[in-house]
């Protein structure tokens, strides 16, 4: 648990001009002339020192009559403005990944690049968009041809690829070998 109370004044002000994340829940300044109160990481225009009171909690801000940041959003517990894109990223392929995608398209919709996406996608899940789509149509394409007898044709489109020859490139570098192998071991072939 943090402790919030022993701060001194000068040791909070040298982290809200550092935008010191470590301090973020120790305490909160709010700033007279805007009337928002922020957290000690927030990003936005340092203000000056005599415009700026501190808080022990988000509540006493409020209380006090400030309202919340909206780029650092103090009044949540926890804010990860990255991850939560991620996130949305995340819904948006897991329902559509069978349909044409188009990256740049999510990314503009969610407000980023696509450049930026990629590299926040990268950070928490570890692949790029395009190989996290690429690994859900291939996941739906083994379901299919574990459970159903269609074509590998059918299995490929219906999974979302819009091409076989790059069905059996992402299939065979996910699983390891080819669909029609996949099937045999099923069949016990």
């Amino acid at each position: 648990m943090k402790k919030t109370g022993c701060i001194p004044e000068g040791a909070k002000w040298q982290a809200v001009v550092e935008c010191d994340k470590n301090c973020d829940g120790l305490f909160f300044y709010g700033v007279k002339t805007t009337g928002i109160f922020c957290r000690p990481s927030c990003r936005a225009k340092t203000p000056m020192r005599e415009n700026v009171v501190f808080f022990s909690d988000s509540d006493k801000a409020i209380a006090a009559g400030f309202r919340p940041c909206k780029k650092c959003r103090p009044d949540v517990m926890v804010f990860e403005p990255d991850l939560e894109l991620v996130r949305k990223a995340l819904a948006i392929f897991t329902q559509q990944y069978n349909q044409s995608i188009d990256v740049s398209e999510i990314s503009k919709q969610l407000g980023v690049s696509a450049t930026q996406l990629a590299r926040l996608f990268k950070q928490h899940i570890g692949l790029t968009p395009a190989q996290y789509l690429a690994k859900l149509r291939v996941d739906e394409a083994v379901k299919l041809l574990e459970q159903t007898d269609i074509n590998i044709l059918e299995v490929a489109y219906t999974a979302g690829f819009i091409s076989l020859s790059n069905f059996y490139k992402c299939f065979k570098a996910q699983i390891g070998h080819t669909p029609n192998k996949l099937r045999k071991k099923r069949g016990g072939l």
